[in-house]
């Protein structure tokens, strides 16, 4: 169908959305996936298996995998014909884990001194090798370059996780650090904003398949609204609720009986102790009405915590996958001021264990919250994230579920990922080490599987070395952020 013929067809919010998607990121040079029913039968024998919700680890019965799936447990690879079947025999030093989730996967970069802008391909593929199968992105710049990329990836034209996008930033965060409180004008959520535009919003970003969206910098009857029209559709809802006058846009109680599904890094502002007046309180909320807890530790004490337990959170070169340009500008920039103080970092830490004591173990998810200003990686920072979890007093056992079943149970996809169950989607991760003695262990990935499809981390790492970011001066167009009106608001009128 000709172009013009489309957009004359196309009414409403539709019109904008595609003409974003048709002026999308650039596509890069990429891998293609098989379709599932290319891929063989596979077994897979020996090792360990730790199965999403158990506290220890099991001697792994055999695994079948067929059209994508656990099609069966406990099976004898002598049962199969190996014209049929692939068998692959693990050794008694490798664990098989489900794939892991990063609830707060940020694809966007800073590296022009110009905000920051999504790179969804190489930082998918970095993803990927380091054995998270699933990410959601927890608030988009350019949505429609990781809509674009998820639709490639589910057709089975390029390689990553499964992307579940999250849309723009519902608030004024879409203006990025130009606001500081909710009630800073954005042109991309105007302080006029109405409940029908508002409701429009959750439309459009419903329809384009984002399963969960970020609030941050909206003030509370925006909140109201959207976490409303959000659940009318299944769609769940979390929030960054504070502001850059360390103070709330919308008081974490008052989020929680509004409905709100998750809560991203801490449960009370600043410092305030163990037995701050409101932390009980909040605690016994979210356990009653089932809010999760995405803690983000690894980028609030990132800074700090690197330089006190370097051996620990630097194991890899992470810089050597961009280009050499981005090095350089950002081995100029160095590292930015810590995002929190000892004292403070402190106190996140207490809280997410104390949910843990209280009996939300249920209720913790892993993510990174890593959007790229310095030399290192999301892909990456999700192992940081792990240790450092397992460093504020948590099991490993807890983590790894955090990580896992919990992550899938947030995002409403349990039925079908977050464990290793029959009739589940076949996304495993083969790690060297038992990662329920050392956390560190889940950083040594040996194989990827996804809907069944095994990938080589190495080669994975490999493709990704010097492809993020501008190539030079030149290159910048990509890599500028442009605010954008609210969508819709540039159509042609009536």
């Amino acid at each position: 169908m000709p172009i013009l013929a489309l957009i004359f067809l196309v009414t409403g919010f539709w019109l904008r959305l595609i003409v974003l998607l048709l002026f999308a990121q650039p596509a890069f040079a990429q891998w293609s996936e098989p379709p599932v029913s290319a891929i063989p039968d596979t077994v897979i024998q020996g090792g360990w298996l730790f199965d999403g919700f158990s506290d220890e680890r099991h001697a792994n019965p055999g695994i079948l995998i067929r059209a994508g799936k656990i099609a069966a447990l406990g099976v004898n690879p002598e049962d199969f014909s190996p014209a049929t079947t692939r068998v692959i025999v693990l050794d008694s030093a490798e664990t098989i884990l489900p794939g892991m989730f990063d609830l707060h996967a940020h694809y966007n970069l800073d590296l022009v001194d110009e905000g920051r802008v999504e790179e969804v391909v190489h930082n998918g593929v970095l993803f990927l090798a380091n054995g998270v199968t699933a990410t959601w992105s927890a608030g988009e710049y350019y949505p429609e370059r990781v809509i674009a990329q998820r639709d490639r990836i589910d057709a089975g034209e390029a390689i990553g996780p499964r992307l579940f996008a999250s849309g723009p930033y519902f608030g004024a965060f879409r203006c990025e650090y130009s606001v500081k409180v909710a009630a800073d004008e954005c042109i991309g959520w105007p302080n006029d904003i109405t409940e029908a535009e508002i409701r429009q919003e959750v439309d459009v970003w419903q329809q384009a398949g984002v399963v969960s969206i970020k609030i941050k910098q909206a003030t509370p009857e925006e909140m109201r609204i959207l976490i409303d029209q959000a659940h009318q559709y299944g769609m769940t809802v979390a929030s960054h609720l504070a502001n850059y006058n360390v103070e709330y846009d919308v008081d974490l109680r008052a989020a929680i009986l509004m409905g709100l599904d998750r809560v991203e890094h801490q449960l009370t502002l600043g410092s305030g102790g163990e037995r701050s007046a409101e932390l009980p309180e909040i605690i016994e909320l979210m356990l009653e009405n089932k809010v999760y807890y995405d803690a983000n530790l690894q980028m609030y004490g990132g800074i700090n915590q690197r330089r006190a337990y370097p051996d620990d959170l630097l194991w890899a070169d992470e810089a050597q996958y961009f280009t050499v340009y981005s090095q350089e500008l950002l081995s100029e920039r160095g590292d930015p001021p810590p995002e929190s103080d000892a004292k403070e970092f402190a106190q996140r830490e207490r809280e997410l264990r104390l949910l843990y004591e209280a009996g939300g173990r249920d209720l913790l998810v892993v993510g990174t919250d890593e959007p790229v200003y310095t030399l290192l990686l999301p892909g990456f920072a999700y192992h940081r994230e792990l240790w450092a979890m397992h460093h504020a007093g948590l099991p490993n056992a807890v983590v790894l579920q955090a990580a896992t079943l919990n992550g899938a149970r947030a995002l409403g996809v349990d039925d079908r990922l977050g464990s290793i169950e029959v009739g589940k989607q076949a996304d495993l991760v083969v790690v060297r080490g038992n990662p329920l003695q050392n956390i560190k262990d889940t950083r040594h990935v040996n194989r990827v599987f996804k809907a069944g499809f095994e990938y080589d981390p190495q080669a994975l790492l490999k493709s990704a070395r010097g492809k993020i970011g501008p190539n030079g001066p030149d290159d910048h167009a990509d890599w500028v952020l442009h605010y954008r009106a609210l969508l819709g608001d540039d159509l042609p009128q009536e």
